[in-house]
Parts: C-alpha cells; sequence; structure tokens
C-alpha cells in the first residue's frame, strides 16, 4: 500500500474537524464524514498499520474516499444539506408531537398575552376593577355580556343563575316567607314560573302529578290525616289535621266550636280546669294548658276534686312529659325534639350544658373551648369554624388573604388579581398588560419574533 500522502486526490494542508477530541486532519474523510490529515512521517503509520489484523485493515482501508472540501460537524456547509434540527420538521415523523389533534407543535412558544380569552372581559361598572376578570360564563351580573343580569321574579317564585353564560330559570323559595312553601313548575310553563305549592296543593301532593284520594287534603306534602284525626278548614282558610274528641273548636265535627258554659257550672272551678270538648261534646269540664289530673278525680268528685293537680306536665320532675314519670337525681324534665321526657341535658348528644343551651365544645364556633368562648365573626370571602375546642378561619376557595389583617378577610380574589394571581404576590406583568385569567397569568402561543421556518 502506498503512503497516506501519496493516495490519489488527496491534497495537504486541509481544516481540521474534531469529535469526541480525537482530530484527524486532511482532504480525505472516512465513512463517518470526519477527515483525516497526515501529521506524522508515512514510516510511522506504516507500523501502525502493521500491528492490526489484516481483516481490519482491509475493511478501514476499503472506507476511506476522498473529499474535495471539509465540513464541520454541527456546521453548515455550502453544500452541507439542511441544518442539524433537535425537534421534528412540522408534517414529518410522529403525528401527535407536530400539532395533531389540535394540540399546539412540541417547539410552540408562548408569550405573555394581553387579550382577553374567550369568555373573559373587562366589565366596567362591575366591581371587579381587573383586566379580564369577569368570567361571562358564571358571572349572574354579566352573564355572557357585560351588564346582562340574572334576575330574580318573585312573583313568579322563580330566581335565575349564570350556567355556561345563559340565564336559567328554577325554583326559589323565599325563606323568610310566612308558611310552607315548596313552590315547583308542575306544567313546565315559564309564564306562570312555579304555580304550584307541593305541601298543600291535592293534585300534586309532595311532587307534581301525584293526586290525593277525593276528599283527602294535602298536607305538609301528605294525603290524609293520620288515624283518628279529621282535616278541617280552618277561618284562615288552612287545612289541619284536628281530634275532633278533644278540639274545642272542632268538637264532634269541623267547624263546630265550644263557646258556652253549662248553667250548673262549678263555682269555683277545680285547679287548672276549664268548660270545653271532651269526647267529642262540649260543657265538659277538663284540665288546662299542660296540666295534669294524675289522681284521676276529676271525672268522679267533679266539681270537689282537687282538678288538675300536676301544674305542667313539661317541669314537674315526678311526672316528666305524662303522670308518674319521675326523673332520677342527675335528670331533668326536659324536651331535645323528641317531646319532654327524664334526661341528662345534651348527654345524648355528646354536648355540655351551657345557659344558652346544648354546644359541642369541640367544634362549634359559638362555644369553641367553653360555653362563652365565642369566635369571632368570619370576615369577607372567609369561613369561621372550631377544630378541636379552637377557633379556625378558612377562606373560601379562590381566596386568599395576603395582606395578613383579620378585619377585611380573605381580601384578594386568586382568580383575576394581577398582583396575586393564583398565588400571593405572584405577579403579572401588569406594564406590558398581561391579565391574571383563572388563576393564572395569560399566555398566548406566538413566534416569538422569529421568521417562519
Amino acid at each position: 500500500m502506498p503512503p497516506v500522502s501519496e493516495l490519489p486526490s488527496c491534497r495537504r494542508g486541509a481544516t481540521t474537524a474534531r469529535a469526541d477530541s480525537i482530530a484527524f486532519a486532511g482532504p480525505c474523510s472516512d465513512a463517518t464524514g470526519l477527515t483525516l490529515e497526515h501529521r506524522q512521517e508515512p514510516s510511522l503509520v506504516l507500523r501502525t498499520l502493521r500491528a492490526l489484523s489484516v481483516p481490519l485493515f482491509i475493511v478501514w482501508a476499503s472506507s476511506w474516499g476522498c473529499a474535495q472540501r471539509d465540513v464541520r460537524l454541527g456546521e453548515t456547509g455550502e453544500d452541507a444539506g439542511d441544518d442539524p434540527r433537535f425537534t421534528p420538521i412540522p408534517g414529518e415523523g410522529d403525528a401527535s408531537t407536530d400539532g395533531a389533534n389540535g394540540d399546539p407543535p412540541v417547539n410552540a412558544l408562548m408569550c405573555i398575552g394581553t387579550e382577553c380569552p374567550e369568555g373573559f372581559e373587562t366589565c366596567p361598572g362591575s366591581g371587579v376593577g381587573y383586566k379580564c376578570g369577569v368570567d361571562l360564563s358564571r358571572d349572574p351580573n354579566n352573564c355572557g355580556t357585560c351588564g346582562n343580569k340574572c334576575l330574580y321574579y318573585a312573583s313568579l317564585h322563580m330566581n335565575s343563575r349564570c350556567v355556561d353564560g345563559q340565564c336559567e330559570l328554577e325554583c326559589y323559595n323565599d325563606v323568610n316567607r310566612p308558611g310552607q312553601f315548596d313552590m315547583r313548575n308542575c306544567n313546565g310553563a315559564v309564564d306562570d314560573g312555579c304555580e304550584v305549592n307541593v305541601l298543600s296543593d291535592t293534585q300534586n301532593c309532595g311532587a307534581c302529578g301525584k293526586q290525593c284520594a277525593a276528599g283527602d287534603p294535602c298536607i305538609k306534602g301528605r294525603c290524609g290525616c293520620p288515624a283518628g284525626y279529621v282535616a278541617c278548614t280552618g277561618a284562615n282558610g288552612k287545612v289541619s289535621c284536628v281530634d275532633t274528641q278533644t278540639d274545642d273548636f272542632n268538637c264532634g265535627s269541623c267547624g263546630h266550636a265550644c263557646t258556652t258554659t253549662p248553667a250548673d257550672a262549678c263555682n269555683p272551678m277545680p285547679l287548672n280546669t276549664y268548660y270545653g270538648c271532651g269526647g267529642g261534646v262540649c260543657d265538659q269540664i277538663k284540665c288546662g294548658g299542660s296540666s295534669a289530673d294524675c289522681n284521676q278525680d276529676l271525672g268522679t268528685l267533679g266539681c270537689q276534686s282537687d282538678g288538675c293537680e300536676v301544674a305542667d306536665l313539661r317541669t314537674d320532675r315526678n311526672n316528666c312529659g305524662g303522670c308518674g314519670i319521675k326523673c332520677a337525681a342527675n335528670e331533668q324534665c326536659i324536651d331535645e325534639g323528641y317531646g319532654y321526657e327524664c334526661a341528662v341535658p345534651c348527654a345524648r348528644f355528646g354536648m355540655t350544658k351551657c345557659k344558652q343551651g346544648c354546644f359541642d365544645l369541640l367544634n362549634d364556633p359559638n362555644a369553641c373551648g367553653g360555653c362563652e368562648s365565642r369566635c369571632r365573626n368570619a370576615g369577607p370571602n372567609e369561613v369561621r369554624s372550631c377544630k378541636k375546642g379552637l377557633c379556625a378561619f378558612t377562606c373560601l376557595p379562590g381566596f386568599a388573604d395576603c395582606n395578613g389583617d383579620e378585619s377585611d378577610g380573605c381580601e384578594v380574589n386568586l382568580k383575576n388579581h394581577p398582583e396575586s394571581c393564583g398565588a400571593c404576590g405572584n405577579r403579572c406583568d401588569i406594564a406590558a398588560g398581561q391579565p391574571c385569567v383563572d388563576g393564572k397569568c395569560l399566555m398566548a402561543e406566538c413566534d416569538g419574533g422569529l421568521p417562519p421556518q
């Protein structure tokens, strides 16, 4: 084999290219594109080649070719072809990485956004003083567009709320309205609103379309009266279930009131007695209020009896809620929702008896840790609670107390405040006009000022 310097078409003095710190200089390139230059004497090169096995030498020598120009790795030559790339060329390769299915390409640039995205707007006079601070899809005062309010229609018993930018009507029951009401829109029409009170309507009793039997009233959403009671309509037009055996205003039948006193009435009257309805008949001597004839002598001795000697079944420890029911030493005669009975106050609920009633000292903010320990009122956008006897205050979702001042509660809306966007102190670029939208400083896809590739 001739010396390297005598290989055909090779030139001395070519440019050096480096790869992993191993340099070959010269005009001839191997199969990898690296060039080789003869820096040593031919005899030294030949001595090196002889040390290699013959097959390796043949393969290596046969892979050499001559080049007219040297090209640096990672650089562009006049005939080197396309520039090196580290991201796929749009339209080539894996479609999932170049914007398929509406996803942005992997090499998309994001810049500061200044225009309100769809569904958000800056509404003057809305009370939200931040750019793009109004969510038109949910704001009842700016529903779908600035100034479009979702209204309350009292005469129709309907309210409206903003859902996906549209005011949707719904039945509304005012808790401050006297009486019991559960208004429903049973005919499906909007013109008359929620026209039916299902607590009293016999054609829609408890639910739309549920009819009561003929003659049965609808009382508190149920048809008819319990056994032993009769449905009677009072002077105010209200229907109620009454016991005609004892009701002084419906004695024996609806509307028959006992208003007279018999000619042979007791004088003086026995203790805690009066004349009224008994056994469905008027002019019967009976106990008044919560008193009771526990020794049962009123019916036998009449005017000579001791009357209704138990003054009040609600307070008598020996006749608690009924004759002969005695309370233990540690019990009181109280009503905790099940009628008057003997019980340790508050014990059944795991509570403590305080002056104002029963309280859970571990969880009640009105008596947190002690009967007289009341947590302060919650501030704006704040919720107060009692946790294990200690007062606790938390912000409503999306709000934060960024200034540490309890007097103004959770004063920052993290969803639209440009100086505390998503978290206290997280500032958007206000000078550039970047708004805070849904808890994030707005970013928009852009080209970064670069020419398209």
